[in-house]
């Protein structure tokens, strides 16, 4: 696919110049192939790429030599749903919790802005989009990079409009209308630009996987793809989504957290199997973002509302997550915000159950976190989180770790580039304190990244952090 190709380039020409010649020594290496650890190996980064993985090098000039004895070293990181409205404070955070990649999913900045922040050397690589709603997208005019359709013109046109500026992929939403979703999949397909993002109300998740839809995002209307009353649920919410007497924030609600009752009992295990089956063959991919609702739960707890890693956001940002603050949750009383509260929690272990579900069958699954300022998530810090839910889910932490790693590299179509750690890929990685494969957790013991052939160690990265925490002070 075209927009694989311009990655691909993209991701070679931003090595160049920013690379250093590194020798790690002694160091444990979680390739992420599936392949056992490789011990007590040197690895050898010269060009921007991993040039050798060996028992023992020759000494090579001017090299900087890393002692990463008892060190374990992993393929840098990619978190596949954030939102980066304040690229100066979010990007350094994802680097220094081993993002070394993003996959943005809209967050108001220009596809040019996004891509140019991707050419500095501190900023992970980021695969940017174009946005696509249907009629009850706001205010759309004055959005950056999106728009809004009603029909399956419009949403052609949309597809050649985006094509043309050089997005990386199309984000769809929630109402796109069903004639124009299939005119906008049969466009993008013949452009060679991939469609990823919400599954229209008034389509099926099978459907949408038939049509060519790349990943699906927060295992949106799953449960009701599998319900043996998929048909009748389906028109209910497609009426509600343009039922007059809901507000906004209702609608909102509802779409981010549905009903229960007449939902989760119907659900079919063999129409279950077989949607994931044709996610399978369809090579659909489904993005959870548990941190997500994770997030949702836990925003009132003591120790997220303390949590002293808020100090390198900005106060506004973090004002957000109170649910007395959001807009969409500030208007329920307390009691019909523990109605909700306790349909998050109950929607959370079916979602366990789901996840699992898919991964068992074969399903491809992404690590994304949808961090925003609307949303619950500590940005790089989210991407570990969710690694640790899909361990709970029952991936082995190998098989968590490779959502971050080379699931992203299979999606894009760089995994002869980038993905897994081996001799010729991209030289981004993240060296680790302690095992990984031991304890998913472990992920955040981070000694130091390599990022576009560049070394950042623990003092840099702690300094990186420091510089996000001033500019974060100085917004508030």
């Amino acid at each position: 696919m075209k927009s694989a190709v311009r990655a691909a380039l993209l991701f070679s020409f931003l090595s160049f110049g920013f690379s250093q010649t590194l020798v790690f020594e002694h160091a444990t290496v979680i390739d992420a192939t599936g392949a056992a650890p490789q011990k007590n190996v040197s690895v050898v980064v010269s060009g921007g790429r991993i040039a050798a993985i060996r028992q023992s090098v020759e000494p090579v000039a001017g090299a900087t030599v890393i002692d990463a004895a008892g060190k374990f070293l992993i393929p840098g990181l990619w978190d596949m749903h954030a939102h980066v409205p304040i690229p100066q404070i979010a990007l350094p955070l994802f680097v220094a919790n081993g993002v070394t990649g993003i996959r943005d999913m809209y967050s108001g900045l220009p596809v040019a802005s996004l891509h140019q922040w991707a050419t500095l050397a501190e900023a992970p690589r980021i695969s940017a989009p174009g946005f696509i709603d249907g009629p009850l997208m706001q205010s759309g005019a004055n959005l950056i990079d999106a728009m809004a359709v009603t029909s399956p013109e419009e949403a052609r046109a949309a597809v050649i409009t985006f094509a043309s500026r050089g997005v990386d992929f199309l984000k769809i939403y929630n109402s796109v209308p069903r004639d124009a979703f299939f005119a906008l999949a049969e466009e993008a397909r013949a452009a060679g630009v991939a469609v990823v993002g919400h599954v229209p109300e008034a389509v099926s998740p099978a459907e949408a996987s038939a049509a060519g839809m790349q990943s699906q995002e927060h295992l949106n209307n799953l449960l009701l793809g599998a319900s043996s009353r998929e048909e009748t649920l389906r028109a209910e919410r497609v009426a509600m989504m343009f039922d007059p007497r809901l507000t906004g924030q209702q609608r909102l609600r509802l779409l981010a957290w549905p009903l229960l009752a007449g939902l989760v009992d119907t659900y079919d295990e063999k129409k279950a199997a077989a949607m994931f089956q044709a996610f399978v063959r369809n090579h659909t991919w489904q993005t959870p973002t548990l941190s997500l609702q994770d997030g949702f739960i836990h925003e009132r707890d003591t120790e997220f509302i303390q949590d002293p890693r808020r100090r390198y956001l900005p106060k506004a940002w973090t004002d957000n997550w109170d649910p007395g603050t959001i807009y969409y949750l500030r208007d329920e009383s307390a009691a019909e915000y523990e109605v909700l509260h306790q349909r998050m929690r109950m929607l959370m272990t079916r979602y366990r159950k789901l996840v699992g579900d898919m991964h068992r069958a074969g399903v491809g699954l992404l690590a994304g976190t949808d961090t925003s300022p609307l949303n619950p998530v500590l940005p790089g810090w989210g991407l570990h989180q969710e690694l640790a839910l899909l361990v709970e889910c029952g991936l082995t932490p190998l098989e968590a770790l490779q959502t971050a790693t080379r699931n992203p590299a299979l999606y894009f179509g760089t995994e002869k580039d980038a993905g897994t750690l081996e001799a010729g890929k991209l030289a981004d990685l993240v060296m680790l304190d302690a095992d990984p494969l031991e304890d998913i957790h472990n992920t955040q013991a981070i000694a130091g990244v390599v990022l576009k052939g560049r070394y950042y160690s623990r003092r840099d990265l702690d300094a990186m952090l420091e510089r996000v925490a001033e500019i974060s002070a100085s917004l508030r």
